[in-house]
């Protein structure tokens, strides 16, 4: 019985401390809509912050090279602190300086607001890496519940932002191709100061797993405990507790190029797919599309958290498929098929979403293979590099598409189109 309360206890508190994950970045893209009203970039935002979170991976590189330097040497917790507290900080002034603009290259730019994402882009980016490598010193059954904190990083904002009111359908005047909109009930500043309420949470729940004795008995110390340890799901008894290095590779393969997807091409476009339905549309999504990563946990808890090789496969080439649908619709604004209409509205939310389900579905499946049955306890660590690399090389081609080659064309709201 204290066994299971100490249980419940921890994945509890590794709940809490997994919120300071991505909770800042995506708290980022779902306050786009108020954000951009007053960014000199428009609605082009978006590619200039995915390029920023891109060229943030410069973090994860470093600890990587750390990792090879010093190997078992390497202590994860550390970098844990810095994030964190940086986190906050980042927070804060981002909460008092978010619309503040300043001339670059003639032009007047939000540099200081993108200062401020690439730095919590490195923190988070950094985080993939150090928050999966902190979870050997746990078993592998409350792997699932750094990844359930880590999916309500999304989910959060956009109960927050619906609170607020934020982004809500354009108000267009006769004769005027100026949109108003409605004030939201609370201010870009209060929406970031909440968050860095949250990511202190965050810390003093980090702080009770490190000092306090709630989490003594869930800790792991043996690295051979790896491949004997078993899951809550039904189908863990018939699946092998060791993995080769070949199918290891395989599995870090598949993490990279989904996450070439849907942490470097899907945030980059959302703009594009989406506006030419309405903004209504876009301001849907910013509600709809967070709950797929909480989501995925759920099936992986309920449904099935270890898969085979073939059927990742088939998953990865239907969220691809599905994906390459999204890609296109974005290439073909501001007049992609069907615009302009609630069923065109309905058929890409529902494509983007089922895409990102998918996605975050395999990185857990991915996680909880490497977690249980690689019988090494650097597995997770370069799992959440390779993801971290692949977010790079998609987002950089994206960024030079819509920037620099013009290839993707946003609309505007209240003109007319088509």
């Amino acid at each position: 019985m204290l066994r299971d309360k100490s249980f419940t206890l921890t994945a509890l508190l590794l709940i809490v401390f997994a919120l300071s994950t991505w909770l800042d970045v995506n708290g980022v893209w779902v306050e786009l809509p108020l954000i951009v009203n007053e960014a000199p970039e428009g609605w082009s935002l978006p590619s200039y912050l995915t390029l920023a979170i891109a060229l943030s991976n410069i973090g994860p590189l470093i600890i990587v090279l750390l990792k090879l330097r010093f190997k078992k040497r390497l202590d994860e917790r550390i970098f844990i602190y810095v994030e964190i507290l940086v986190g906050i900080i980042s927070c804060a002034l981002i909460a008092q300086h978010w619309n503040t603009t300043s001339y670059f290259a003639g032009r007047p730019h939000s540099v200081f607001f993108l200062i401020l994402v690439f730095l919590l882009g490195t923190l988070d980016t950094t985080s993939t890496v150090t928050y999966a490598d902190y979870m050997k010193r746990y078993h592998a059954k409350l792997l699932n519940a750094l990844y359930l904190g880590e999916s309500l990083t999304s989910l959060i904002p956009s109960i927050l932002a619906s609170i607020q009111g934020v982004g809500g359908e354009a108000i267009c005047r006769e004769n005027s191709t100026y949109p108003e909109y409605s004030s939201p009930r609370f201010s870009v500043q209060v929406y970031f100061w909440t968050f860095v309420g949250i990511i202190l949470l965050s810390l003093i729940a980090f702080l009770l797993l490190e000092f306090s004795s709630i989490s003594k008995t869930q800790r792991t110390f043996n690295v051979m405990e790896f491949s004997v340890e078993t899951s809550l799901t039904p189908d863990s008894q018939t699946t092998s507790l060791h993995m080769s290095k070949k199918h290891y590779y395989i599995l870090l393969a598949f993490g990279f190029l989904s996450s070439i997807i849907i942490y470097g091409i899907l945030p980059s476009i959302g703009t594009y797919a989406v506006l030419p339905y309405s903004q209504r549309a876009y301001y849907i999504s910013s509600l709809i599309l967070p709950i797929s990563n909480p989501l995925s946990v759920l099936l992986g808890i309920f449904l099935r958290s270890i898969l085979s090789i073939f059927t990742l496969t088939i998953l990865l080439i239907c969220a691809t498929c599905i994906s390459m649908y999204v890609i296109v619709v974005a290439a073909l604004s501001p007049c992609p098929p069907l615009h302009d209409s609630a069923g065109g509205a309905v058929l890409i939310i529902s494509c983007y979403f089922l895409a990102y389900l998918l996605f975050y579905y395999i990185r857990l499946v991915l996680g909880n293979r490497i977690r249980q049955e690689f019988p090494r306890e650097s597995g997770l660590f370069w799992f959440g590099a390779a993801s971290q690399f692949g977010s790079l090389v998609g987002a950089i081609p994206m960024y030079l598409l819509i920037n620099v080659y013009n290839l993707f064309k946003s609309r505007a709201v209240c003109q007319a189109y088509c």
